[in-house]
């Protein structure tokens, strides 16, 4: 994997828990959750079936279809028909049960999360898009929610919280059109510093995937479909340390080639695993570096754009999300109508849902829906990711790093000390944790009691660059069960690049689940 040029620095010493508690502070903060915990035990497959014209294939039932995941077919637990957005039950069918995120009999809501993409989009393209979003919400129903984030490259930011209230969503989109974008330096790397620009490149992609993912986990949608509408402002294509500008050149065998989706697995995992289908909307429309030549360049077609090689691979990029999770690609002038083309193609389908046999093992698995009948074409997401108890954390503290508590009152207090020189760029910190009793359950062990739990740390600039996000196994020893109120203390070190950097902590117990976090500016 390519390093980012630039980046925050944080690497794990050592550590060393303390089993005294202190005393429990005047109003002691109750303990907040962060983030959206990756905890599903079904997994929920939206089907739109087509049929030889194109047109939605009414009146199927559970037996129609055949749910393959690894090549081996699973029993199909729950199943609604879904027409416009309604459910529907075909003439002689039972009523099956439906998953347990979908919404009651009825009138169906559809859950949009807005990403606006501020880190690659020009202003005046998103602006163009966002005005004709705004013109559309008319198309919203009864039971529709919308909620808006926007990443800048550095940090989300909730413009707006779920609503279906339209004079509310009007307002912040209008608000979002008065925030600066950072496509005019993106495009000006492009110009000025050549094949140079693919480091710095893939770092801020690297960044804006991460983000998409976060923005997903961090925002709790309420029940029924969730759609994901991501304002790109064109991610382009990586092969080994080289920006891919042709996603079908031929490299020489020797060349590193990984995976594409590898960069943009934490879209596409969390979309899958939490329910949603993601509708990339290509901002730019006409890559503003294209030109005559290109349209000669990029071979013949059906239609004939002036596209470069960079718009080539960044609606590559936008298809393999699309692909990946049922969705579609809105590109070129289909952007200007974004919002209507997403919520028509979103109204009827068939929504499956099957209880796979969790291990938390970290493996993804591939999901295949086939309809017993001929002339039929089905279009759903392709994986889901039996998520680790270590990734998990990870992600939900990524999501702290980029996306803040989401309301959330921090309950774990941190101390720093003196840093200490330890190179040239990097200083040693002392750093004490104080865990809420509330975040840890202690088990009887030998002559006390004992509780095990996950400490992740990580470290964000001010420029967007993050650390490694580490990862530490905790095990407090305590002579007795933490009293509810107290804390318990437990001492670390941490490595950091000197400069200032957002430190973000959180422990995660291993036995009932809870968890607690802060953060913390430094500047060592």
């Amino acid at each position: 994997m390519i390093k980012a040029l630039r980046f925050a620095g944080l690497i794990l010493m050592a550590a060393g828990p303390l089993a005294a508690s202190v005393a429990p502070a005047a109003q002691p903060q109750p303990a907040g959750s962060y983030g959206t915990s990756i905890d599903v035990r079904v997994v929920n497959v939206e089907a739109v079936v087509t049929d030889r014209r194109g047109h939605r294939v009414p009146g199927l039932s559970a037996a129609d279809f055949r749910l393959l995941v690894d090549g081996k077919e699973v029993p199909v637990d729950y199943f609604t028909e879904v027409s416009e957005g309604e459910t529907a039950t075909p003439a002689g069918e039972p009523a099956r049960p439906a998953a347990p995120s979908a919404p009651a009999p009825g009138k169906v809501g559809t859950s949009y999360l807005v990403f606006i993409d501020e880190s690659f989009s020009i202003a005046a393209h998103r602006d163009v898009v966002l005005q004709r979003l705004a013109r559309d919400l008319g198309r919203l129903g009864p039971e529709d929610r919308v909620a808006i984030v926007a990443f800048d490259g550095r940090k989300i930011d909730m413009l707006s919280d779920w609503t279906g209230d339209r004079g509310a969503l009007q307002r912040t989109l209008d608000a979002a059109q008065r925030r600066p974008s950072q496509g005019i330096a993106r495009l000006a790397m492009r110009r000025t510093e050549g094949d140079g620009a693919s480091f710095r490149l893939y770092s801020e992609v690297e960044s804006a995937a991460a983000a998409v993912g976060a923005a997903m986990r961090g925002v709790a949608a309420p029940p029924g479909r969730k759609v994901l509408l991501l304002l790109c402002g064109g991610w382009p294509l990586f092969s080994g340390e080289h920006l891919i500008l042709d996603p079908l050149r031929e490299l020489p065998s020797a060349y590193y080639v990984p995976r594409v989706e590898e960069l943009f697995e934490p879209v596409t995992d969390s979309a899958n695993l939490l329910g949603y289908t993601i509708y990339p909307v290509d901002v730019p429309g006409l890559d503003p570096e294209s030109t005559w030549a290109d349209a000669g360049a990029s071979g013949p077609s059906e239609h004939t754009f002036i596209t470069s090689e960079w718009e080539q691979g960044s609606h590559a990029v936008m298809e393999l999300l699309a692909g990946q999770t049922g969705g579609k690609a809105v590109l070129n002038s289909a952007r200007l109508n974004a919002f209507a083309r997403t919520a028509a193609d979103t109204r009827t389908y068939y929504w499956l849902g099957f209880t796979p046999e969790w291990k938390a093992d970290g493996k993804r698995h591939d999901v295949r829906v086939e309809v017993r009948r001929p002339g039929t074409t089905v279009r759903t997401r392709k994986s889901f990711s039996d998520v680790s108890r270590e990734t998990a954390a990870k992600l939900r503290l990524e999501s702290l790093l980029l996306f803040g508590g989401g309301g959330a009152v921090p309950d774990l207090r941190v101390q720093t000390g003196e840093p200490r020189r330890s190179g040239l760029w990097e200083v040693e910190v002392p750093v004490t944790l104080e865990i809420p009793a509330s975040a840890l359950t202690a088990l009887p062990a030998g002559d006390g009691y004992e509780a095990q739990a996950t400490l992740s740390m990580g470290a964000l600039d001010p420029w967007g660059g993050r650390s490694r996000i580490e990862g530490l196994p905790v095990r407090l020893t305590l002579s007795a069960p933490p009293a509810p109120g107290t804390f318990t203390r437990y001492e670390t070190t941490v490595k950091l690049r000197k400069g200032p950097q957002r430190l973000v902590f959180a422990v995660e117990d291993a036995v009932g689940g809870g968890e607690a976090w802060a953060e913390l500016e430094v500047k060592p």
